[in-house]
């Protein structure tokens, strides 16, 4: 990110963490990961915001081996 203000309290200090979640019940059956989002939390107030990112192939291939 190139620039960054919580649309809360306006603090631009943010943490930004990974998040993976199962897409429906063929997912969850089997354990893999299919949508894949990008967490950005304000460092003060604690508000958070989610970004869809795409998961490639590979690493839901992978998801799938080592669950």
């Amino acid at each position: 990110m190139t620039s960054y203000a919580c649309a809360k309290c306006g603090c631009t200090d943010y943490s930004r963490n990974e998040i993976r979640t199962e897409g429906g019940w063929l997912s969850a059956a089997f354990d893999v990961s299919t949508n894949r989002f990008t967490a950005v939390s304000c460092t003060r107030c604690g508000y958070t915001e989610f970004y869809r990112a795409n998961a490639s192939g590979g690493s839901q291939l992978f998801d799938f081996l080592v669950s």
